[in-house]
C-alpha cells in the first residue's frame, strides 16, 4: 500500500469526506473500507500524504454540501400535502415500489434528477382503482396527478416524493396535453405549461430495448426468466422476496445484481467476439469499453456497474496510450469520477460494497497468494479462494453496518454459485440476440441456461435455510471490530515490519480486543439506567424497554399491512443496532393488527424467552400468525392479568389491566395490557389502546415520569381527569405521518401540553426514547 497510486489517496480522502456529509452517524471505517490505507499512507509520508487526504477529505465535504443544497433548491416550491401535476415520462418503473419520473413542467422540472412516485392506481384501468399488476409505461409522455410529501431524512436534508392518484399517458406532448383528466384533476391541471422538451432518445431506445429482451428472456427461459432479468437487466421485480432473502442469507445476492463479475463477463464476450474480426488489441481495447458503456446505460447505470465501467475505461486508457492500468489506480479513479459525479451514491451500501469487495480483492487477495502455501493444484485453486475471502472480509463490516448482519456462508457460496453464473450468462445473452435477430433456435442456449439458473436458485435456497447461515451484527459491533483492525494494522506496520506472521494476526487480535473493550464500556456506561424506547413503526405500536443490566424488552412488535411489514422492517433492525441478542419478554397487549402484525418476524429473527399477552384472541391475522411462530420455535405464550407483576434487574413490571371477568370480549382494546414499571423513583405507565372507561379505574395510580399516550392520541383516551392524576414529566406518543385517523387528537395534545408534559411523537421525531434513573431523573432524546 506504500506504493499506491496518488488518485487512490486523492479518491479516498475525497469519498470519505463526500460520506460524512451525507450520512447521519458517519464512520468513516465502516463507511468506506479501503480507508484502510490511510493508516500506512500517514506512517510512510505524514506530511505530504497526510495534509493531501485532509485536504480531499475537506473538499468532498464542501463538494457534498453544494451538491445536498442544490437538490433542495430545485424542490423548494414543493410543500408537504401540495396536490398538483407534473408532466413528464417515466424513467424507470416498478410495479411494487416506487418508480423514477423525470419531470418536463410543473414542480421539480428544474431538477436534474427524476423524483421518486409512488403509485396508488393502475394507470392502464379505467376506473382508476388501485390495482399494482404492472409497472407503468417507460419513456412515454405522462401526466401524473397526486399528493406531495415532504419528509427528513436523518441527515436534515429534504427528501420528497409523490403519491400519485391517477396517471394518463400520450404518445406525444401535444397529445398529452389535450388528454381528458378526471373532473377531481381539472383544479390541478389547470395552468400547466405545455411542456417544450422531448423524451430523449437514449431513454426511448433504452427502454424499447429492456422490453424487447425481457420478452426474449419470457420466451426462452422458462420458469427462470425471472432470475434472467435480475442478472442481465437488473430488474428485482419479477424474483419473489423469499427467493432473494435466500441469496442473502447465503452471502451470493451479489451473484444477481449487476455487478463488476457481470460487466467483466460482458465485456470478456465482447472481446472475445472482436477478437474474431482480427482487429487489432487497441482496437478491441476500445470496443469492448464502449460495449460495456452501452450495456451499463441500457441497464440503469447500477452503481457497481458504474465502478466496473470505470475501471474498464481506466484500463482502455492505459492500453491506448501503451502504459498499463494500475488496478488500485483504476478503482482509484472509479471512486473518485462517482464521488464527483453522484455524490448521492457514496453512503449508499451499493457504492461501499462495491469498492469494499474490489478493494478486499486486490489488497487482501494479493497478500495471501504472496503467502499462500505452494503445493499442486495451486494455480487452480489459491486465486478463487483468496479473492472471495478478501472481498469476504473487507465487505463484512459495510454488510453489518448498512443490514445488520453478515452471511457466513458467502465464500463457499461463491465458490460454489460463480461459475454456474458465468456459464449461465453467456447462454441467457446468447439465446436473448438469437431471438431479437430473428436467428432460430434461440431456446437452445435458453435451455441450457434455464438449468444452470435453476441450480443456482435451488442451491441458494438451500444455503439460505441453514440454520446460523448470518452472524447478526450491529453498527456498533461493526465500527469497533474495524476500528480495532485498522488501529493493530497501523501499530504492526512499524512494530513487526519483518513479521509477516505477526502482521497478519494483529487485525484479528485487534479487533476482538477492540470489540470486548468496547461492550464492555457501552454496557457499563448503560448500567444504573432504564430506557424506554418508542420506535417508529408507523401507525402502530412497538416499545422497547432496556433494563439498568442491559437485557430487553418489547411491547408490541408494530403493524403489518399488504407488504409491508414493520415487524421485520422497522424492529428488528432497530433491536440489532443496539445490539439486541435476545428479548426477555414480548408483551402483547392485545390482537389488533398494529400491534400485533410483526410478532410472527419478530419471534423468527430474535430469541425470545416468553410472549404475555391478555388472552384475547380476536382471530386477526397477525396475532394468529404470532401463534404459529411461537409454536414453531417453542417460545412459551402465557396470558397476564391485573394484579399480575415481575421483577427483572431490579425493575417492576405490573399488570394494571384487564381483568377479565369485566372486559367487554366485541373489543379487542377494552383487553389492552396497561403496565406499570418502576425503578426506584422512576415511573412509566404504558397504556397500549386502553381508553377512557379504562382509565377511570387508574386515577390512584398517582404521579409518572413517562406516560406512553394510550391508542395513539385518540380523543377516546387520555381524559383530562387522567392526565390530571398522573401528571406526566414525558408523553410518548407513537403514531404514523399523516395518518387518516387524524392521530394524536389536537384536544389530547392539549391537555397534555397544559399539564406541563413534553411530548415526544414518532410521526414528527421519528423513534424516541426517555432514559431514567433511580432517583426519577429523567432525559430525553429523539432520532431526528
Amino acid at each position: 500500500m506504500r506504493d499506491a497510486p496518488p488518485i487512490l489517496w486523492v479518491a479516498v480522502g475525497f469519498a470519505t469526506g463526500v460520506a460524512a456529509a451525507t450520512a447521519k452517524g458517519f464512520a468513516p471505517f465502516v463507511l468506506l473500507i479501503p480507508a484502510a490505507a490511510v493508516p500506512f499512507g500517514l506512517l510512510c509520508r505524514p506530511r505530504s500524504r497526510g495534509l493531501a487526504l485532509a485536504a480531499c477529505f475537506a473538499a468532498g465535504i464542501a463538494w457534498a454540501d453544494a451538491d445536498r443544497r442544490s437538490r433542495e433548491h430545485c424542490l423548494a416550491q414543493v410543500q408537504d400535502g401540495d396536490r398538483s401535476a407534473v408532466h413528464g415520462y417515466f424513467v424507470r418503473s416498478s410495479a411494487t415500489g416506487a418508480s423514477k419520473f423525470r419531470v418536463l413542467s410543473g414542480p421539480g422540472d428544474q431538477c436534474r434528477d427524476p423524483v421518486w412516485v409512488y403509485l396508488r392506481t393502475d394507470p392502464f384501468s379505467r376506473t382508476g382503482r388501485v390495482a399494482r399488476a404492472s409497472p407503468p409505461a417507460e419513456a412515454r409522455f405522462a401526466i401524473v396527478t397526486g399528493r406531495w410529501y415532504v419528509t427528513r431524512r436523518p441527515d436534515g436534508s429534504r427528501a420528497v416524493y409523490l403519491s400519485a392518484a391517477s396517471v394518463h399517458f400520450a404518445e406525444s406532448s401535444a397529445a398529452a396535453d389535450s388528454t381528458p383528466a378526471p373532473a377531481a384533476d381539472s383544479a390541478s391541471l389547470a395552468g400547466l405549461p405545455r411542456p417544450t422538451a422531448v423524451v430523449p432518445w437514449h431513454h426511448r431506445l433504452g427502454s424499447a430495448v429492456r422490453l424487447r429482451v425481457a420478452q426474449a428472456l419470457d420466451r426462452n427461459l422458462g420458469t427462470q426468466a425471472g432470475t434472467a432479468k435480475a442478472l442481465v437487466l437488473a430488474e428485482r421485480d419479477a424474483i419473489p422476496r423469499e427467493l432473494w432473502d435466500d441469496f442473502a442469507r447465503s452471502g451470493s445476492a451479489h451473484l444477481l445484481s449487476i455487478s463488476g463479475f457481470h460487466v467483466g463477463v460482458v465485456a470478456a464476450l465482447l472481446n472475445g467476439l472482436l477478437s474474431l474480426t482480427g482487429r487489432s488489441p487497441r482496437t478491441r481495447a476500445a470496443g469492448t469499453a464502449a460495449g460495456v458503456w452501452a450495456y451499463v446505460l441500457l441497464i440503469g447505470a447500477p452503481t457497481s456497474a458504474m465502478r466496473a465501467a470505470w475501471m474498464t475505461t481506466a484500463f482502455v486508457a492505459g492500453r491506448l496510450r501503451y502504459v498499463p492500468a494500475r488496478t488500485l489506480g483504476a478503482l482509484g479513479l472509479s471512486m473518485l469520477t462517482i464521488s464527483v459525479l453522484c455524490p448521492q451514491m457514496v453512503s449508499g451500501a451499493g457504492f461501499q460494497l462495491t469498492v469494499a469487495g474490489t478493494a478486499g480483492i486486490v489488497i487482501l487477495a494479493k497478500w495471501l497468494l504472496a503467502h499462500w502455501p505452494r503445493h499442486r493444484g495451486h494455480r487452480w485453486i489459491a486465486p478463487p479462494l483468496a479473492a472471495g475471502i478478501g472481498a469476504s472480509v473487507f465487505t463484512a463490516p459495510v454488510l453489518a453496518w448498512h443490514f445488520e448482519q453478515v452471511p457466513l456462508l458467502s465464500l463457499p457460496s461463491s465458490i460454489l454459485l460463480t461459475p454456474l453464473v458465468a456459464a449461465a450468462v453467456p447462454g441467457v445473452l446468447a439465446s436473448v440476440a438469437m431471438d431479437v435477430l430473428g436467428v432460430p433456435g434461440a431456446r437452445v442456449p435458453g435451455a441450457g441456461a434455464e438449468t444452470l439458473l435453476y441450480a443456482v436458485t435451488t442451491a441458494a435456497s438451500a444455503l439460505g435455510g441453514v440454520a446460523g447461515a448470518t452472524w447478526n451484527a450491529s453498527p456498533r459491533e461493526a465500527s469497533l471490530l474495524v476500528a480495532g483492525a485498522l488501529a493493530a494494522l497501523a501499530f504492526g506496520g512499524v512494530q513487526w515490519r519483518n513479521r509477516p506472521a505477526v502482521r497478519a494476526a494483529a487485525p484479528v487480535a485487534g479487533a476482538c480486543a477492540a470489540l470486548w473493550l468496547g461492550q464492555s464500556a457501552f454496557a457499563l456506561a448503560g448500567r444504573g439506567r432504564i430506557e424506554i424506547v418508542a420506535i417508529d413503526v408507523g401507525q402502530g405500536d412497538a416499545i422497547g424497554v432496556r433494563t439498568p443490566s442491559g437485557r430487553w424488552l418489547l411491547v408490541d412488535a408494530g403493524p403489518r399491512s399488504g407488504g409491508a411489514d414493520a415487524g421485520l422492517t422497522r424492529v428488528i433492525p432497530y433491536l440489532r443496532t443496539r445490539a439486541v441478542r435476545r428479548l426477555e419478554a414480548v408483551v402483547l397487549t392485545h390482537p389488533d393488527e398494529d400491534h400485533a402484525g410483526g410478532l410472527s418476524s419478530v419471534l423468527a429473527h430474535v430469541p425470545t424467552r416468553v410472549v404475555l399477552g391478555p388472552g384475547f384472541a380476536g382471530g386477526q391475522r397477525g396475532h394468529m400468525d404470532g401463534l404459529d411462530e411461537a409454536r414453531r420455535a417453542q417460545v412459551p405464550w402465557r396470558r397476564v392479568r391485573k394484579g399480575d407483576s415481575w421483577t427483572t434487574d431490579g425493575v417492576v413490571f405490573q399488570v394494571l389491566s384487564p381483568a377479565p371477568p369485566t372486559a367487554d370480549e366485541r373489543s379487542p382494546n377494552d383487553w389492552s395490557v396497561v403496565l406499570r414499571i418502576t425503578y426506584g423513583e422512576f415511573d412509566a405507565l404504558l397504556m397500549g389502546d386502553a381508553d377512557d372507561r379504562i382509565e377511570a379505574g387508574l386515577l390512584d395510580q398517582g404521579k409518572v415520569e413517562v406516560l406512553k399516550v394510550g391508542h395513539h392520541g385518540s380523543r377516546t383516551s387520555t381524559s383530562a381527569e387522567f392526565v390530571e392524576a398522573v401528571s406526566p414529566d414525558y408523553a410518548l406518543i407513537s403514531a404514523g405521518a399523516r395518518n387518516r385517523y387524524g392521530h394524536p387528537h389536537p384536544q389530547v395534545l392539549a391537555r397534555l401540553e397544559d399539564a406541563g408534559a413534553r411530548v415526544l411523537r414518532t410521526d414528527c421525531q421519528g423513534t424516541v426514547w426517555v432514559t431514567g434513573k433511580k432517583d426519577g431523573t429523567v432525559s430525553a432524546s429523539d432520532a431526528r
